[in-house]
């Protein structure tokens, strides 16, 4: 190779090389074709795609000047990148910052590249290949999957706000160019699509077909502004592309492939009038390809006239190359036979002094033009002057200029982080003096007692208006009894009916025969002052546990609308009730019969009188027991004594302290325990009796206290509930309403309702509760979120894997045996409570599901099912119902499920791809293995075996890095 100058070159003198060493080999070390080739937009790095499915990244400073040692100098080859598994027929790089690098293959797949900086970036060579070693590591970013066919070309907008893809399949993809999300596929070519080019000034994108027409697409719609066709339709379809390209200055665009009486030529379409009447003439062959010089140059005529033009080269399937300036009526490069085969695809440098050129027989040339050959180049400034009479307006944020600018911006930014800290630091003041806009709520508060087969239909009514309080305490008024006849009716301006609600029955949500025994009501509902207590009600409990009563809480939605809601008891009105036992005892005074013997409600909040949710409490009671929790209380009823709580071991007390209050509930295990009051009082102690904090103040009286290891879960009469982790004193949970749980499952305006109640609780091992309702329901409170999610809902038994356990492929049923012990199953059980069995109507209307309903439901609840399996942390549910959804997908051929489905599991298929944010494990699975299990269960519908060998494929290729990894001794 000869040396050269290229500042001493004379004006017209060119300089043509071809670097041996740029080329791509197969197995034999052959030659393959290089389909394409694209200079970085900072003139440091050539990539080239090739026939082998390799992509490659050359050093353009060797290739720019041949005479540098490369002894001395960074290697010729930077990278090679082998993901795809078919031939790389385009590479471009994004425009002006070149931070991706856009792939397209005959695997129907566009891959998008990043540079990995980060010291830790894997190097070395490519596992199989000859190449060399990686100097630089360029790991895949994004793999866009959308075209049926070879991806032929991809192009990027002058702004980067798109990518273009063009294939085989007659179709271009438009993609977001920072999120790479599909926004638009463009299906109006019939023929293959085989080429692609942007309006510099962003209006405009066109694209060259084998159906014989360009198309100029508008970016503002994305529908065809002109369609061209008079210049190809002689055009053959023997060009493996139809690359065009559109002029730096916006004004014209080259295309390929065009004839002109007779004559391959290169048409050009003015944007003036979109119209071709102006050929570059002077090829043997159909022209495969063209490339404009990026910048404008100044020219001098003959006369001494001065104007601008630009250059473009045309290659062709004659195996030759001309230069043309559009101010020139005759190109002024000619180069016959510059390859052994067809030209495929041609770039320039951003300098615009050096011209690339790719070939069918797997070589590269390079044209080096000298300085002053082309004529002077243009400044930028000018350019863009040019394109404003187009409707340019330069894009783009301004960019820092010094480094001391960076260190200033790196400032703000810490101090914008640490105000938002002290904002989030300090107390919340915004609400101080606001006056509550729910003093007046438009509904009385209703609190119902519950009613038993043995007494009569009783009620206490408390409005908001006049809410019960200690310190405006009445005497209790006589018994009333009260029927449905005594509602009241109130009739609105159009004449409807509204009957203000009474709350006569049990109040449980899923009613309760009237044979069953009132007994089962542990928890009572808030009475307050004015209510009636039946001899029933006074039944001392053995017992009170904190766990939820069968048939749960009396709950009281405000604002449900009911008309003539049914009495749970046969008792006629006006029956007379039984007196309490304290009449009975010999001996004693009123004082201390009701000092030991008898219970009365607990004195009700007035925080209840304008909440939406109002939660039956314990009523307070002389003794209480926890022997679970070694625990136990002697409360004084009528305040006449202090109220004593006992903590023992073996028999024997360890401490005793005294409330101010009477105690409601209690609980605790071998690190603490707790107990709350009458008053919303709650006290922790440790083992020793140590008050662990001071006295915590709840909103109202507690109806659940339970507690888990180090968590204590404590739900409020208004509704409200809580965990916290006692031993760090961290809230896991700070009082969160439960109304959004409590609507009711079907409701008619005008019908009786039941309130939803609360069936059963718990908390889980991060200290979030787990709650079931009576209308079958399961709940859990999703920490990032901060909201309610339904784990666990009975719609889903309309699903054909509701009502019978999971099988595997083979139909095996050995596999459930472990998934009903994981929480999501004791959960579900605990929701639907033998529902199925128990519930004729739910169950014949399960018999009545249409296949195509059952089929939808039924993939939407193992979606549920994986998702909650997830949330709740059981791995061993999320594998095994990621199973029954595999099977199932496979069952329904859903391909853009399946394919979804692979994805996420497979994740980057290129080292270091995990920065990208893909996490490799999920739940303790590693999702490669998930995804190498899953596949033979997807492979039983043949319809998707060529998704199953795609992403085997890519496990493979996952693998193939760690086979030669020598093991650690």
């Amino acid at each position: 190779m000869l040396e050269f100058d290229r500042e001493n070159l004379p004006p017209t003198a060119m300089h043509i090389y071809k670097p041996d060493w740029v080329c791509h080999l197969d197995e034999k070390g052959k030659r393959v074709p290089i389909y394409s080739l694209h200079v970085h937009p900072d003139g440091t790095r050539l990539a080239t795609g090739a026939q082998d499915g390799k992509v490659k990244i050359w050093n353009m400073k060797t290739l720019a000047d041949p005479n540098i040692d490369v002894t001395t100098e960074p290697s010729k080859h930077l990278c090679t990148m082998s993901v795809h598994n078919g031939a790389v027929l385009c590479v471009k790089w994004s425009s002006e910052d070149g931070k991706y690098l856009a792939t397209g293959s005959d695997d129907m797949i566009v891959m998008i590249w990043q540079l990995d900086r980060s010291s830790e970036s894997w190097g070395g060579a490519t596992f199989g290949s000859n190449d060399g070693p990686n100097v630089e590591t360029w790991r895949g970013y994004k793999r866009l999957s959308g075209h049926e066919s070879d991806v032929t070309d991809v192009s990027w907008s002058p702004d980067n706000k798109y990518l273009a893809s063009a294939g085989l399949d007659s179709k271009i993809i438009i993609w977001d160019g920072k999120s790479f999300d599909r926004i638009i596929t463009l299906d109006k070519h019939s023929g293959f699509v085989k080429g692609l080019t942007w309006d510099p000034v962003g209006k405009y994108m066109a694209s060259q077909s084998d159906d014989k027409t360009v198309r100029i697409w508008r970016i503002s719609d994305w529908q065809v502004e002109v369609l061209i066709e008079k210049p190809y339709q002689e055009s053959t379809g023997t060009t493996f592309f139809r690359r065009l390209s559109w002029s730096p200055e916006g004004g014209h665009i080259v295309t390929a492939n065009a004839f002109s009486n007779d004559k391959p030529v290169a048409a050009v379409i003015s944007r003036d009038n979109w119209n071709a009447d102006i050929s570059l003439v002077g090829h043997d062959a159909p022209v495969e390809v063209v490339s404009f010089n990026p910048l404008l140059y100044r020219y001098i005529d003959a006369k001494g006239n001065s104007g601008l033009t630009s250059i473009v080269a045309v290659g062709s399937q004659d195996r030759g190359l001309t230069v043309w300036k559009t101010s020139d009526p005759r190109p002024f490069v000619g180069i016959k036979e510059l390859f052994e085969h067809s030209f495929l695809d041609m770039c320039w440098a951003p300098d615009g002094k050096t011209l690339l050129a790719c070939s069918y027989d797997g070589s590269v040339i390079v044209l080096i033009f000298p300085a002053g050959a082309l004529g002077e180049a243009v400044p930028v400034e000018e350019r863009h002057r040019m394109l404003a009479k187009y409707g340019y307006e330069r894009r783009g944020a301004v960019m820092a200029e010094t480094a001391l600018q960076l260190q200033m911006e790196e400032k703000l930014k810490d101090s914008t982080a640490q105000s938002r800290m002290d904002a989030l630091m300090l107390p919340d003041v915004s609400m101080e003096g606001v006056t509550s806009t729910f003093d007046k709520p438009s509904d009385p508060s209703v609190f119902a007692e519950p009613i038993s087969s043995q007494t009569p239909a009783l009620s206490s009514i408390t409005t908001a208006a006049q809410p019960a309080s200690p310190s405006t305490a009445q005497p209790r008024p006589p018994q009333v009894n009260l029927v449905a006849s005594q509602q009241e009716v109130t009739i609105t301006k159009d004449g409807k009916k509204r009957i203000k609600p009474l709350f006569l029955g049990n109040g449980m949500g899923m009613g309760m025969a009237p044979s069953q025994p009132s007994a089962r009501l542990q928890i009572q509902s808030p009475g307050g002052y004015g209510s009636v207590v039946s001899a029933t009600d006074r039944v001392e409990r053995g017992e009170p546990s904190t766990s939820i009563p069968e048939g749960g809480f009396p709950t009281v939605v405000v604002g449900t609308k009911r008309k003539d809601a049914p009495s749970n008891s046969n008792v006629p009105s006006g029956a007379p009730t039984k007196r309490g036992p304290e009449n009975g005892v010999k001996g004693k005074t009123v004082a201390q019969k009701e000092e030991e013997v008898a219970p009365r409600n607990a004195i009700s909040s007035p925080l209840l009188a304008v909440s939406r949710v109002r939660l039956g409490v314990p009523r307070v009671r002389a003794n209480i027991t926890r022997n679970r929790a070694g625990l136990e209380c002697h409360n004084s009823v009528t305040g006449a004594k202090p109220n004593k709580v006992i903590y023992s071991q073996k028999g024997l007390p360890v401490w005793v302290d005294y409330l101010p209050s009477p105690v409601l509930l209690m609980t605790g295990n071998s690190q603490f325990s707790a107990v709350t009051c009458e008053d919303g009082g709650l006290y922790i102690y440790s083992p020793s009796g140590r008050r662990l904090m001071p006295c915590i103040q709840l909103e109202a009286a507690a109806t659940l206290l339970e507690c888990d290891s180090e968590y204590l879960l404590c739900v409020t009469s208004c509704g409200l509930v809580s965990t916290w982790n006692v031993i760090q004193q961290v809230a896991i949970l700070s009082s969160v309403s439960i109304s959004p749980l409590l609507q009711p499952t079907a409701h008619t305006a005008d019908a009786a309702s039941s309130s939803v109640s609360i069936t059963s609780a718990t908390v889980r091992q991060n200290g979030l509760p787990l709650l079931t309702t009576s209308a079958g329901h399961g709940y859990t409170y999703h920490e990032g979120m901060k909201v309610w999610v339904k784990v666990v809902d009975p719609w889903f038994a309309k699903s054909s894997f509701f009502s019978e356990p999971p099988r595997d492929a083979s139909g095996d049923f050995g596999s459930f045996v472990s998934q009903r012990k994981g929480v999501l199953a004791q959960l579900q059980s605990a929701a639907m409570a033998g529902r199925l069995e128990k519930d004729v109507g739910f169950a014949q209307g399960l018999l009545t599901v249409d296949d195509t309903v059952q089929s939808a439901v039924t993939l939407t609840y193992l979606e549920n099912q994986i998702a909650s399996a997830r949330v709740l942390g059981s791995p061993v549910e999320f594998k095994q119902w990621l199973r029954c959804y595999a099977q199932q997908l496979a069952h329904e051929s859903s391909v853009a499920r399946v394919e979804e489905l692979c994805k996420y599991l497979l994740g980057p298929v290129y080292q270091g791809g995990e920065k990208s944010g893909w996490q490799a494990t999920i739940l303790g699975h590693q999702k490669r293995e998930l995804l190498r299990e899953l596949l033979p269960v997807l492979s039983s519908n043949r319809s998707l075996q060529r998704i199953v060998k795609e992403y085997q494929s890519g496990l493979d290729m996952v693998a193939k890095p760690t086979l030669d990894k020598p093991k650690e001794t």
